[in-house]
């Protein structure tokens, strides 16, 4: 009986891309966005980026673009950069993240994760895990600190992200550290 060969086209990779994204990819992952986030019922829009930004970070050199694909077709995607001015598309405060991490934000080690995302049609694939070990292996092997934000409706990802850096295919734990919060109201005259 002869051994069995692994089907590359049906292999899960994850890579780094800097300024070679593939210019085929960035529609495919514009749509994943757009269906990742534009149907989400928050106060604040989860969507920082329009389509001529999202490009426009796909093709910038300072932006990580940790991409899974699967026979060679995107399946997510995470970017990050460290030159918080340009982070703060995702609406943070670069001076709070300086007064807190000087010394990495100096260093060019602190990396804000602006989004993350799986096809929604890819859910439940494993794909989260690939894109997490990607990430975690460059935030280990440059002591780096990666910063991110979600809607506090979905605050459970944070032990979900901490859960699955701990899972053997992943294997490098981390510690999510809540930094601040920001809860929306609206005043309503009461009725007499």
């Amino acid at each position: 009986m002869g051994a069995t060969r692994k089907n590359v086209e049906d292999e899960v990779t994850t890579g780094l891309y800097r300024d070679d994204l593939p210019r085929e990819w960035e529609e495919r992952l514009w749509r994943m966005y757009v269906a990742s986030f534009a149907h989400l019922d928050n106060y604040q829009d989860q969507m920082c980026y329009r389509h001529d930004s999202f490009c426009k970070a796909l093709r910038d050199a300072d932006y990580l673009k940790f991409v899974v694909h699967r026979g060679g077709v995107p399946r997510g995607l995470a970017l990050a950069v460290n030159d918080l001015e340009k982070a703060a598309v995702a609406y943070i405060n670069p001076d709070f993240l300086v007064r807190r991490y000087a010394r990495e934000v100096e260093e060019g080690r602190f990396y804000y994760v602006t989004t993350i995302f799986i096809d929604p049609e890819d859910w439940g694939m494993g794909y989260v895990k690939s894109l997490l070990r990607a990430m975690l292996s460059f935030m280990k092997e440059g002591r780096r600190v990666a910063g991110f934000d979600f809607s506090e409706a979905k605050e459970f990802l944070a032990g979900v992200i901490e859960r699955l850096s701990r899972d053997e295919e992943v294997g490098i734990p981390v510690r999510a550290r809540r930094l601040d919060a920001q809860v929306y109201y609206t005043l309503e005259l009461e009725e007499h």
